[in-house]
This record gives C-alpha cells, sequence and structure tokens, in this order.
C-alpha cells in the first residue's frame, strides 16, 4: 500500500527543473541574472544591498567560473540557458 502512494504522489508532482548554473553560488547566480539584465555594478550593489568591491568579486567569479571573457558574453550565455524564465534564481 505505502509503495503504491509513493509511487501514485511521484507521478503527481511535475518534474523539478535543472537550475542554470550550479556551479554558481546563489548570490552570484542573483549577481548574474541582473548582470544579464543590464543592470551596472553600482545599481547591482544598491539592489541586493551589498559592497561595489563585493559585486564586482561576485562578477570577477560569474566570469572566471563560467570562462566568459565579458558581460556581453554573460549575457548570451544567461539567455542561452533560460535563466531566470522558468526558476527562481
Amino acid at each position: 500500500m505505502a509503495a503504491r502512494l509513493t509511487d501514485f504522489f511521484a507521478e503527481a508532482r511535475p518534474p523539478v527543473p535543472p537550475r542554470s548554473f550550479p556551479e554558481l553560488t546563489e548570490c552570484e547566480r542573483e549577481v548574474l541574472g541582473l548582470v544579464a539584465a543590464g543592470r551596472k555594478n553600482a545599481e547591482i550593489a544598491r539592489e541586493l544591498y551589498l559592497s561595489p568591491k563585493t559585486v564586482r568579486n561576485h562578477v570577477f567569479n560569474v566570469l572566471t567560473t563560467l570562462q566568459l571573457a565579458d558581460r556581453a558574453q554573460v549575457v548570451v550565455r544567461a539567455n542561452e540557458a533560460g535563466f531566470g524564465r522558468a526558476e527562481s534564481r
């Protein structure tokens, strides 16, 4: 009986979509989303209540981890991955 209930509820739940960029921290994904939205570091710092230096560090980490050269590539890569559409950052 328990196995049948487990199977029933497992089928009833929609599959959880994979998170984009699992190699990034939650904060780095948040920064990536804001960079992809065209925000400048100062705007990101104000919105996330971080220092500009911390935002610079997060942007650097995103670029390094994802092996990207600049912010334009961040935007392209985030859009290709569907980042921010049907998932929570």
